[in-house]
C-alpha cells in the first residue's frame, strides 16, 4: 500500500511541475512563459496575416484559435507593431492572447518581415 501511494504522489508531482512550463508548439519548440498560460498561444494561418507599412493585421475567424470560440460570432481584428513581434523558431505564424482577446505575442516567420 505504501509503494502505490508513493507512486501516487510520485506522478502528481511528476504532473504538477510540467504543469507551471509554457505548451509547445504543433512543431515542438516551447512558448515562453510569459506568453502563455497553456491554452493561449496556437498557430495561425498565413491567411490571417497581412502585413502593412505601421505592422501586422492579424484576423482570426471565430473558431481559428483556442482563445477565439466560435461562439464569440465576431471576427478579431489586431493590429500588430512590427516591433512587438517575435522571431518565430519554426518559420510559422503562431498567435498568443488572452480570452479577451488581447495579444499576449505574437511570432512571425523572419522576425518582422
Amino acid at each position: 500500500m505504501r509503494v502505490l501511494a508513493s507512486i501516487t504522489i510520485a506522478v502528481m508531482l511528476a504532473a504538477g511541475a510540467k504543469g507551471i512550463c509554457a505548451h509547445e508548439a504543433p512543431s515542438g519548440w516551447e512558448y515562453p512563459f510569459a506568453c502563455c498560460s497553456g491554452a493561449d498561444c496556437a498557430r495561425i494561418d498565413a491567411s490571417a496575416v497581412r502585413a502593412g507599412p505601421p505592422g501586422f493585421v492579424v484576423t482570426i475567424a471565430p473558431g481559428r484559435h483556442p482563445m477565439w470560440p466560435r461562439e464569440r460570432r465576431e471576427l478579431l481584428i489586431l493590429e500588430i507593431p512590427y516591433e512587438k513581434s517575435r522571431l518565430s523558431p519554426d518559420g510559422l505564424w503562431h498567435l498568443c492572447i488572452n480570452d479577451a482577446g488581447e495579444l499576449l505575442c505574437f511570432f512571425a516567420p523572419g522576425g518582422d518581415s
